[in-house]
Parts: structure tokens; C-alpha cells; sequence
């Protein structure tokens, strides 16, 4: 064992027998039990859909009709609290990432400011906003414009099992249900207090983790009425990736804090100035290019980046010569998780007012905050205001004098790019203050078999974010313009000419913070009544019918630093606000239809419909039909189809236009990189000719289109809502079998396989043409086979005429034609219980296994656009910038071994080998990524009878992520959304309960 690996792991017994100590005894959940395996989906009958449940009706996800014995005919898994508890993490998604139904998108290791530190989850791989989370079967206050639910609200210790489902049911429970829905389902098992605290830490000693919860709940007034109360603390700590060699280096870029020279094609210096400047450091005459883009020493001389001539400084990261240029590495300021603390506490108590009438209240508060960022804001580039400088600025060294002298106009001002290291690296702090309250009265008229109820919420979500590490471009300017370079203004001005120093006085002059704040409100109220009707030959004909009103408002208002654009790297962004409303009625019905037939032991139809009005895009109708067939004891096939809607979110509708950066990838293959560089494979290939001539169309100056070359990789985008968006259309269909066998063997007497096929297909899906889709669309021989520029993906792209670099490209936001996804999804739950083989008194050994095979993941951009599948790629980002992995197989599994008081728990997670998303639709040749195994370990063992130790390990053998890009310019090397970039680390647990 490593030194580091060996404090780690002394650090983290030592803070969890403080914890110890601390909190006496401490615990949360159940000790393993001496005949049950904690299953991957729960216990074993939960895996597939069935209830345990005895006493009573339940309602299960997908449906709004209680009933007894129920078993789903909709394909869904049950993720028992057992399976989140098997982690390092205090955070929902980090469990359920790992399933294999959900793309892994937006979470801890999310260090970029595109989702402000949020983490939500994606079932398919088809946009958070498609997948529907509810709390205990109700809406949960949305904590982004788009409607999404961010799960770091939730805390995982409130869960008692959360249960999935795959397809769409919007019928059920309104828009949003396109893919599936995600129900977290809280415990109301609590009587007494329960405490439990969590540490973790990888073996470098960093990405700690604190996790701290109290639990107290019980009944009063005779057994009335029940309450429930927790409160719980969180913490995360960042991992750098300057502490991983592997994640060292893994982006690189051209702007460096030297300050660049922009070039210009209608004023560029002369060849003999350049030849004669670059003589005086020994370099032959036509080394340096005149169209170079040049730099400074820390003695004013000028070097070349391009060839790196000249260049006197560090070649240490963060600097490092790539690919015969001297280059940057922003990702030295990156972390592989994103620091959070977080407070929340949750209330509920319900009472019996009367007979079968009862009354209840709930709520929760959850305050976070969340700090993401980047390297150092890159002043005077394409991503905010231009810095001009006057050749009178007295800073200018002698060579650069002669450089600009040469030029045709040689007294024009001149502009420049910087990394404003002097201000510090960019930080964005998000702010969260989350609260719902839900309040509802509910009861049965047992005379007429019907159960009520009428429950209304209302949410808010207050998001403030902080920029800080953003200079001001007019105080900047201001600075190079003067006279006498800045010295009046602030002690010793501002040289920009070189990494010269910078005093205080000047880094206060132009440091700013801007503040922007977020608010989103969610109403609801509904009233349901469902019961039985009459009985038919095969059963009880049951229904559901009800009616609910939801509005959400959105308002977005940015800091004026912001809105004038004048903060360096940060386009402009406005303010908006919008206001959506919805106003539904839905039914339900459970048609028993056969029971006791040939070869049919009992078949149901569950049939609902529901129509939703909108004031924004008007009347939208929804409808499901599914199918239950117990062939015989232990056999079932079950499927159904479902039309499914999402109506466009406020912030979809009512966004302001904004703009942002994005990265294009790197120069080389086909399908990466701006296809104008010079560099590129588009500029070297059979259609060089007419990519030339494209480029010349689109801006690229004739005196620089020989060498050009893109020094922008991340370009800036536009984007803003749509008022003329109209809601998304969604069709579903599943089907499958479920095998239950009750064999005397007492091997097999625990056996359960679900297998069962998926497609979901949705037309007028809302979408964005992407920065990387724009460019590889419009130089695509098969999509724009004259290499027009009046081609429709062309005209989204602006250049700057003077120099040819990309200044922006539209990111319209539109009913795109499709997207189409079809999978299997497999899983098998096995238990074998030591009692009945007479190995032991107590204990069992079991094996759970989801496994799924996406068979097609197809995007269709524009109705005359081509379909593009993109299953078993990784990389295409436009349903979700971090969602971008697509394997065609996926799969958790997990072997538990229960013992007395004791249970080991192995988890093997694999994601499977992937193609390059960039050679799909361009014939390009990019490798793509091997399969991946990670492997945790989890031991736990009652050390009193209320008290509960839990030691882990999670990607205990250290697998590395593996490599995606080679060419690392602008973009990740890796993959950071699907890979684990922090490596080993372990946990501790303790749980008490008194």
C-alpha cells in the first residue's frame, strides 16, 4: 500500500471515531438481515415490479390506482436505500449513475459552470427535462429553467427505495414523463432516533467527504397521528487534477499569459521587419510567418508560439510545447469534484382528524452551495470586448516597435488576447435556497370502495451566482489607453507585454464580481378519487380519475457587469422571465379482462388518458395502454404503448438570447476542429478544394486562408428561448417477459429474470444545433454537397473578416425532427438462503445483475436533414453537454453475502467499449474507448445491537479513465461525465438507532 493510500485511510478511521464519540451511537437504515440479500433493485420481488406489501393496497409507480398483490406492467427496477448506502458519496446521483438505464450526466465531478454545480439525472440518454422526478409520487420543486430536478436537494438518507420506469407517462402524471420517471419513495419506517455520519477520501488524502444526519420519528395521539423529522449536514472537498498524472495536461489551449498579438489580414507587418526582428535571436529568414501570432518574453523580446522561436520561459506544465507550439493547460486549475456544502432538513406529520379522514403536511429546506470554474479569464478574445492598444502605450518594447512600424498603417492601434493570471482563476459560486411545502387531506368512503384526496404544494427555488476571477474589459482598456500605461491610475500601471509583474492596486482596479440571481416557483394542487367499479367475469373493474392545476415562473436577472458585456471572457447574458400554466384531467382504468383461461392465468388491461391545457402552446392530449399476461405461475409477459407530450419549459420559451462558449474540438480528423484550419483533415482530403473555398466564402482573408489556423477552440455560441416552440411528441412502446419460477429446489426458489425491449421515439423534440454539429454539418459532402455557404448550417456561422476566426455560431433552439432510441434492458435476481441447503442457521448469498443493450440511439437534426445513429458512440453532446456517452452495453452488478450480524457486498460496474461520435455522418477515423470495469467493496457488521459499522471501497483497483481525444486542443482527453477521474477511495460509516 502506498504512503498516501495509507494516510488516507488513517485519516479517515481516525474522523469516524470522532464521529464515534461524538454522536455515542449512530446509525440510519437497517442492519443487514440474516436471511435477506440486499438486491441491487431491493429485495428480490421489487426487482421486478411486484409488492410485498401485506395488509393492504398499494400504489406503485406508473399507475394512480391502488390495488392488492400488484405487479407492474410497466418495465421497472426498484433501487433499494441499501444499494445508494454502498458509496463515498452523499449525493443521490453518484448511486444512481451507476444503473444502467440512466446516462450519466450533470454531477459532483461536474467542475464547469454550464449546470451551476447541479446534478440531475437522464434516463436514456434523452435530456434531463424528459425524466420525471417525483417525491413519493408527487412533482418536486424544479431547480433549473428547463424544468429539471437537481437531486442535490434530496437527501439520500430520507430514501427508502426509489423506483424506476422506463417509457412514457405523461397520462399519468403530465408533461415532462417522456422517458421515464424516477419516483424517490421516503421512509416512514422511523421509530425512535436514528443518527448516522459517513467520511470518505481517496488515497491521495483529497475529494473528503462528510456526511451527517439525524432521523427521529413516531406516532402520538394513540397512534392518530405520525410524525417525522431529519436534519442533515453534507460535505464535499475538491480532488485536483494536478494531484493525478493521468488527468495532468488533459486540455490544452493557445492563449497564454504572456498576451498574444492579434493578427490582423488588413494591416499585417512586413516579412523583412519580421525576417530582421527574429535574426537578432538566430532564426533563419521565413521562420517566422508574418501572419504568425506573436508573444513576449519576460524581457520584452517576441517569440513565436508557432514553432516555439524565440521562446525563453517555462516548458513546464503549465506550459508545454504540443505538437511543435508552445501551449497552455487551463485544466491545471480543474478538479475531478466539486466541492458542496449543504444543509437541509425535512418535516412531515399527518393525523387521523376523523374516521378514514386524514390530514397532512409536509416540507423540506435545502441550502447549498457549490463552487465550479475554470482556468483564467482569456481577456480581449472572441468571448467578450476586443483590447486595442495605442502605439504610443509606453510599455511597447523596441522590437515590437520595429513590428509595428512596418505595417501599412503604422500608427493603428493594435488589439491583444491575455490570460489575466493577475486576477486569479475564474470561480463561479452557486448560491441554493430549495424549499417545498406540501399540505393535503385524504381519506376512503369504504361504503363505496373509493379512496380521495386533494393536496396542493408550492415551491421556490433562489439560485445566486457569484462570478469572480473576471476582470473588467473597460477598466482594462482604460488602462492601455492611457498615456502614461496606467501608472497615474493605479501603482506601477499595467504592462501587459510579457508575464510581468502586476501590483495590487492595478489587479483591484480591474477585479470585479458580478451577481446573478435565479428564482423559480412551482404551484400545484390536484384532487384525485380512485376505487373500484363493478365486477366483471375476470375481476374488479378499478379506476382513477382526477384533476390538477400547475403554474412555474421564471426569472433570470443578471448583474449590469454582465448584461454590458464587460466583463473579460463573459458574453453577454439578459435578463427574462416567463410564467407557464397548466390545467389537467386524467382517468384510469384496470380492466381485469381474463382469469383462469387456457395458457392464461390472469391478463389486465390498464388503460388512462389525460388532457392537459396550456396557456402557452394550448390543449395537448395523452394516452397509455399497457398489458399484463400471467401465462401460468411464475411466467408473465407484460408491454404497452404510451403517447407521451412535454411541453416546453418557461426557461425554454422565455430565455433571453445569451451567449456562451462551447468547444469545436481539435484540428486533425474529420469531424473536429474548425474545418478551415489548415491543420485539419477537411483542408487534406478529397474535397480540400472546395473546403477552401468555402472558408474564403465564409471570411477567411485570401492572404492567410494557406496557413490558417483556428486559434479559438472554444467559439462562442448563441442561444435564448423560443416563444414559437410547440410541445414534443413521444411514442413508446415496451415488451417483455418476466420469469418467476416457484421451484421446490431451495437453490432455485429465489430466481427472478425480467427481460424486456424499449423504444421510444420523439418527434418535435426541443434541441440545440450545436457548435461541433454546425460545423461538421455544413462541411459535409453528403449534407452540403455544392459546399454552399447559403447551406442552412453554414449561415449559423460568423467569422471574423479580418483574421478568419470564428466570432460566433448560432445555437437555435427548435423542434428538431427526432430522436429515436431502442434496448433491451436484462435483469437477473437470485438468493440462495443457508438455512435451507444446511450450511449454517442464518446468512444467504445472492447475485443481482441489470444489464442493457441500447440497440439504436438515433438523431434526425431537420426534417431534411439525415438520421444519424449514434448508438455505441461517445461524444455527440447535443441532447446533453455531459450525457454524451452512448454504450451499447451497460451493466451493474453485485454479489452479497450475509452472515449474522455481518454482510460483504462486491459491485462491478461496466460500461462498454465505444466508437468516436465524430466520425458518425462525417466518414472520419477517431479512435474510440475500450470497455471499462469498476470494482467497489463493501463490508458491514453490527457492532452492538443498535449499532452499525460500514467500511468500503469504491473503484478499489484504481482504473484510470480511459483516453478519447488524442489531439487535446480544447477538448478533455477524457471523458469526465462517464469516468471515474479520482480514483480509489474509501468510506466509513457508522448508524445507531435508540
Amino acid at each position: 500500500m502506498n504512503k498516501p493510500t495509507s494516510c488516507a485511510l488513517v485519516a479517515l478511521l481516525v474522523g469516524c471515531m470522532a464521529a464515534q464519540t461524538a454522536h455515542a451511537q449512530t446509525t440510519a437504515g437497517n442492519p443487514p438481515s440474516s436471511d435477506t440479500v440486499p438486491a441491487l433493485g431491493g429485495d428480490l420481488p421489487n426487482a421486478i415490479g411486484q409488492t410485498t406489501k401485506e395488509g393492504g393496497d398499494i400504489v406503485v409507480t406508473g399507475s394512480r390506482i391502488a390495488r392488492r398483490d400488484y405487479t407492474s406492467s410497466s418495465p421497472i427496477s426498484t433501487v433499494s436505500s441499501d444499494f445508494i448506502a454502498k458509496s463515498d458519496s452523499s449525493t443521490l446521483e453518484t448511486s444512481l449513475n451507476q444503473l444502467p438505464q440512466i446516462a450519466s450526466s450533470a454531477s459532483s465531478s461536474t467542475n464547469t459552470q454550464a449546470r451551476g454545480g447541479q446534478a440531475s439525472l437522464d434516463l436514456r440518454g434523452l435530456g434531463q427535462q424528459r425524466t420525471l422526478v417525483l417525491l413519493d409520487g408527487r412533482r418536486v420543486q424544479p431547480s433549473a429553467p428547463d424544468g429539471s430536478v437537481d437531486l442535490n436537494v434530496i437527501p439520500a438518507n430520507l430514501i427508502g427505495n426509489i423506483e424506476i420506469i422506463t417509457g412514457g407517462a405523461s397520462a399519468v402524471y403530465g408533461s415532462d414523463a417522456v422517458t421515464g420517471v424516477v419516483n424517490l419513495k421516503l421512509r416512514r419506517d422511523v421509530s425512535g432516533i436514528e443518527l448516522s455520519a459517513k467520511m470518505g477520501v481517496s488515497e491521495l488524502g483529497d475529494a473528503q467527504t462528510r456526511d451527517v444526519n439525524l432521523i427521529a420519528g413516531g406516532k402520538f395521539a394513540d397512534g392518530k397521528g405520525s410524525a417525522l423529522v431529519s436534519i442533515g449536514y453534507s460535505d464535499r472537498k475538491i480532488a485536483p487534477f494536478t494531484s493525478r498524472d493521468y488527468l495532468r495536461g488533459q486540455t490544452l489551449v493557445p492563449a497564454l499569459p504572456n498576451t498574444l498579438i492579434a493578427v490582423s489580414a488588413a494591416n499585417l507587418p512586413s516579412q523583412a521587419a519580421v525576417n530582421s526582428i527574429f535574426a537578432q535571436y538566430g532564426a533563419a529568414p521565413g521562420t517566422v510567418s508574418r501572419s504568425t501570432q506573436l508573444s513576449f518574453n519576460a524581457d520584452g523580446t517576441l517569440f513565436s508560439p508557432t514553432g516555439v522561436v524565440n521562446y525563453r520561459g517555462s516548458r513546464d506544465l503549465p506550459y508545454i510545447v504540443y505538437q511543435g507550439s508552445l501551449a497552455y493547460a487551463p485544466s491545471e486549475t480543474y478538479t475531478a469534484q466539486t466541492p458542496l456544502t449543504r444543509y437541509n432538513i425535512y418535516a412531515r406529520a399527518d393525523y387521523e382528524v376523523a374516521n378514514d379522514v386524514k390530514i397532512f403536511a409536509e416540507g423540506f429546506y435545502t441550502s447549498y452551495s457549490v463552487t465550479t470554474g475554470g482556468a483564467y479569464a482569456n481577456a480581449g478574445s472572441s468571448s467578450g470586448k476586443i483590447l486595442s492598444v495605442p502605439v504610443t502605450n509606453p510599455f511597447i518594447p523596441n522590437d515590437l516597435k520595429t513590428y509595428l512600424a512596418s505595417r501599412p498603417n503604422p500608427t493603428a492601434p493594435f488589439t491583444i488576447t491575455r490570460f489575466t493570471q493577475e486576477v486569479g482563476t475564474r470561480g463561479e459560486r452557486n448560491d441554493y435556497d430549495v424549499f417545498q411545502v406540501t399540505a393535503g387531506v385524504e381519506g376512503k368512503i369504504r361504503s363505496a370502495n373509493l379512496d380521495w384526496s386533494i393536496v396542493g404544494s408550492f415551491g421556490k427555488t433562489r439560485d445566486l451566482t457569484t462570478e469572480t476571477g473576471y476582470p473588467s474589459s473597460s477598466a482594462i482598456q482604460t488602462l492601455l489607453s492611457a498615456a502614461d500605461g496606467g501608472r497615474s491610475i493605479c501603482s506601477g500601471g499595467y504592462n501587459v507585454f510579457g508575464p510581468q509583474p502586476v501590483s495590487e492596486a492595478c489587479v483591484s482596479y480591474i477585479s470585479r464580481t458580478a451577481r446573478n440571481l435565479t428564482i423559480l416557483k412551482q404551484t400545484n394542487v390536484e384532487a384525485n378519487l380512485s376505487g373500484s367499479l363493478f365486477r366483471l367475469p375476470a375481476g374488479t373493474l378499478k379506476f382513477a380519475v382526477g384533476a390538477d392545476y400547475r403554474e412555474n415562473t421564471y426569472s433570470f436577472s443578471p448583474d449590469f457587469l454582465i448584461s454590458s458585456g464587460d466583463l473579460a471572457n463573459f458574453l453577454p447574458v439578459f435578463g427574462s422571465s416567463g410564467i407557464t400554466k397548466a390545467t389537467e384531467g386524467y382517468g384510469e382504468l384496470l380492466i381485469p379482462v381474463i382469469r383462469n383461461g387456457p395458457l392464461v392465468k390472469e391478463f389486465n388491461l390498464d388503460a388512462s388518458y389525460r388532457y392537459s391545457h396550456y396557456n402557452t402552446v394550448g390543449g395537448i392530449s395523452t394516452y397509455k395502454v399497457d398489458g399484463d399476461w400471467t401465462v401460468i405461475t411464475g411466467l408473465r409477459i407484460r408491454g404497452g404503448y404510451s403517447r407521451a407530450t412535454r411541453a416546453p419549459s418557461a426557461g425554454e420559451l422565455f430565455a433571453a438570447s445569451n451567449l456562451g462558449q462551447a468547444p469545436v474540438g481539435s484540428p486533425g480528423l474529420v469531424g473536429s476542429g474548425d474545418p478551415c484550419d489548415s491543420r485539419g483533415a477537411y483542408r487534406k482530403g478529397a474535397n480540400a478544394t472546395a473546403v477552401t473555398n468555402l472558408c474564403l466564402a465564409q471570411g477567411v482573408p485570401a492572404n492567410l486562408i494557406v496557413g490558417f489556423t483556428n486559434v479559438n477552440p472554444r467559439v462562442p455560441f448563441q442561444a435564448g428561448g423560443n416563444t414559437a416552440l410547440e410541445p414534443e411528441k413521444a411514442d413508446t412502446y415496451s415488451i417483455g417477459i418476466v420469469l418467476a419460477p416457484k421451484l421446490g429446489s431451495p437453490w432455485l426458489s429465489h430466481l427472478t429474470l425480467s427481460v424486456d425491449y424499449y423504444s421510444i421515439g420523439i418527434e418535435q423534440a426541443i434541441g440545440q444545433i450545436t457548435n461541433t454539429v454546425a460545423l461538421s454539418q455544413c462541411f459535409d459532402g453528403t449534407v452540403n454537397p455544392g459546399f454552399s455557404n447559403s447551406n442552412y448550417y453554414c449561415s449559423l456561422l460568423a467569422r471574423d473578416h479580418n483574421n478568419g476566426q470564428l466570432t460566433v455560431i448560432q445555437n437555435p433552439l427548435l423542434n428538431l425532427a427526432s430522436y429515436k432510441t431502442t434496448g433491451i434492458d436484462t435483469q437477473l435476481d437470485w438468493r440462495v438462503n443457508f438455512a435451507d441447503i444446511g450450511v449454517a442457521q442464518s446468512g444467504s448469498f445472492g447475485i443481482s445483475s441489470v444489464v442493457s443493450y441500447l440497440d439504436t440511439f438515433k438523431i434526425k437534426n431537420l426534417a431534411t436533414a439525415p438520421t444519424l445513429d449514434y448508438a455505441g458512440t461517445i461524444g455527440n453532446q447535443q441532447i446533453d453537454l455531459f450525457a454524451d456517452a452512448h454504450p451499447r452495453w451497460k451493466a451493474t452488478s453485485s454479489a452479497t453475502l450475509a452472515l449474522g450480524g455481518a454482510s460483504l457486498a462486491l459491485r462491478w460496474r461496466y460500461i462498454g467499449k465505444m466508437a468516436n461520435a465524430a466520425n458518425v455522418g462525417t466518414g472520419g477515423t477517431a479512435h474510440g474507448v475500450p470497455g471499462v470495469s469498476y470494482f467497489d467493496l463493501d463490508l458491514g457488521f453490527d457492532v452492538a445491537k443498535r449499532f452499525n459499522l460500514s467500511i468500503g471501497a469504491v473503484n478499489m483497483f484504481g482504473k484510470r479513465p480511459p483516453i478519447l481525444n488524442d489531439n487535446v486542443t480544447g477538448v478533455l482527453a477524457t471523458d469526465p461525465y462517464t469516468y471515474d477521474l479520482i480514483g480509489r477511495r474509501f468510506y466509513v460509516g457508522v448508524k445507531a438507532k435508540f
